[in-house]
């Protein structure tokens, strides 16, 4: 018993380290060293009000898993896409959370964990899963807000962006269903409950539910609050812009000697919007092609891929799995959406 408690409290080591760094960071902001003063009105407006809806979003998201999870009711949210993941042998819970990825990715990743430490599907069926959801679900989620300010400010070029990353979204879902078929069993499915033991698991279900919820959020808050502003403090001192220089002007001159190229790809990296405005001025001005651009465009999303999953996704998957897992799943998601970029647009640039 005294065992079991004292590894069931191991998990907390990570975050207190997490949490001296991002205490120590602030400290040394308070300070002005390191060129970046904090002020209360930053720490209230930056830091504070920004996590606060993040931590609400989280909660929303991990409190709808869990009743998605407890009621039973991730066979009837997979039934639709039942065939392609009965073929893919991954079970419901990875259904579910691929029919709710079109809709919300913090609710998608709290259903495969919640499944994952209930036992319903293992590590690997998670990773592939995850994968999955993180392929043609992510593009459509983001595809409305994208789409009209792609095509009306960067023309032809953001057409050709759209289709690069639409086909490149589709090669990692088709990739993450190929290799679910390959390695998982051929039988990845849970037994069915008993009647006996759903009628037992209605009986607490609240209470359940409650408990759950208020363990699994403790630990988002742990992970997610120090994360998040460790994240902020080495953006606040440069480390974001480096990376996007260095990374930006490395790829615009091995691949694009064109000068105005290396612009459009530096500021994509930068800024979504404002890589756009660059494409279609200077598609305008004649001083690029559709095709250019396009490429462009897509480079500058490749420059901008990891540091933008370090700053906008790590803090929510570090609440969501653990630290370790969400390093995992982002490193490997995050690869595979730079290898797929790359093979789409490969045969485009030479080709077309």
């Amino acid at each position: 018993m005294i065992e079991d408690k004292a590894k069931g409290k191991r998990w907390i080591a990570v975050p207190a380290i997490l949490s001296v760094l991002a205490a120590g960071g602030v400290v040394l902001g308070l300070m002005g060293v390191g060129g970046i003063s904090l002020t209360a009105h930053k720490i209230y407006n930056q830091i504070a009000m920004p996590l606060l809806r993040l931590l609400g979003y989280l909660a929303a998201g991990l409190l709808a898993g869990q009743v998605v999870e407890s009621l039973g009711w991730t066979a009837k949210l997979s039934r639709w896409l039942r065939p392609v993941i009965r073929w893919a042998r991954m079970g419901d819970a990875s259904g579910a959370a691929f029919t709710t990825s079109f809709i919300s990715g913090i609710l998608a990743n709290s259903l495969l964990m919640a499944a994952h430490q209930d036992g319903k599907i293992s590590r690997r069926e998670l990773v592939l899963a995850y994968l999955l959801d993180n392929g043609l679900p992510m593009f459509l989620v983001h595809l409305p807000t994208t789409f009209f300010i792609v095509i009306s400010v960067a023309g032809s070029a953001g057409f050709v962006y759209l289709v690069i990353t639409f086909l490149a979204a589709c090669v990692r879902t088709g990739a993450a269903l190929v290799s679910a078929r390959l390695m998982l069993p051929a039988d990845s499915r849970p037994p069915a409950a008993s009647g006996e033991d759903r009628m037992a698991a209605r009986e607490g279900i609240a209470a359940a539910i409650r408990k759950k919820f208020v363990d699994r959020f403790k630990r988002v808050v742990a992970y997610t609050l120090p994360i998040y502003v460790l994240v902020f403090l080495l953006n606040d001192w440069g480390l974001f812009q480096w990376l996007r220089a260095v990374t930006a002007r490395a790829i615009s001159t091995g691949f694009f000697p064109i000068e105005a190229a290396g612009m459009v790809v530096f500021a994509f990296a930068a800024e979504f919007s404002s890589g756009m405005a660059a494409a279609g001025a200077l598609l305008d001005a004649g001083t690029l092609t559709a095709k250019q651009g396009g490429l462009a465009l897509v480079a500058g999303t490749i420059v901008s891929t990891p540091i933008r999953a370090i700053r906008h996704q790590l803090p929510t998957h570090a609440g969501i799995f653990n630290f370790g897992l969400a390093s995992e799943l982002l490193a490997i998601s995050q690869g595979l959406r730079v290898l797929s970029l790359v093979l789409v647009a490969l045969p485009y640039a030479v080709w077309f």
